[in-house]
């Protein structure tokens, strides 16, 4: 096999191998941030709990976070235990631990206070569980 031919083939390994190692790399990092997110999202959510009384379910409808302050905004639908909805948006910072602002839609479900029995919650992305 000639020198140059063979040069050719190890430079176009090499650049295959750089690109699925690339690809693996990224898909790895955005399934870390998938996981980081969610783990956020359920710290919010139990501190929604500590917010709002007589909650029965929680649904997140979209969970995001800004860029800009490091802060996170949710929409939920939250159900309470006369089965009423109320669909809302609150702001969430992570580092103090707290709901910093959320959207008054409806004061009748929107009791302040706190959720001392387990509640259903559903995640955006679609995993359910009690807390």
């Amino acid at each position: 096999m000639p020198k140059k031919r063979r040069k050719t083939i190890v430079i176009i390994l090499t650049i295959l191998t750089i690109g699925i190692g690339g690809k693996f790399y990224m898909d790895k990092r955005e399934a870390q941030k998938q996981r980081d997110l969610l783990a956020v999202e359920k710290q919010s959510v139990k501190v929604l709990k500590n917010t709002f009384a007589d909650i029965k379910e929680v649904k997140v409808e979209e969970f995001k976070k800004n860029p800009v302050t490091g802060s996170y905004g949710a929409l939920v639908t939250m159900t309470n235990n006369e089965g009423k909805s109320v669909y809302f948006d609150y702001f969430f910072s992570k580092q103090m631990n707290e709901i910093s602002s959320y959207g008054v839609e409806n004061e009748e479900i929107q009791n302040e206070g706190v959720t001392t029995p387990k509640i259903r919650v559903i995640y955006s992305n679609g995993e359910a569980e009690e807390v």
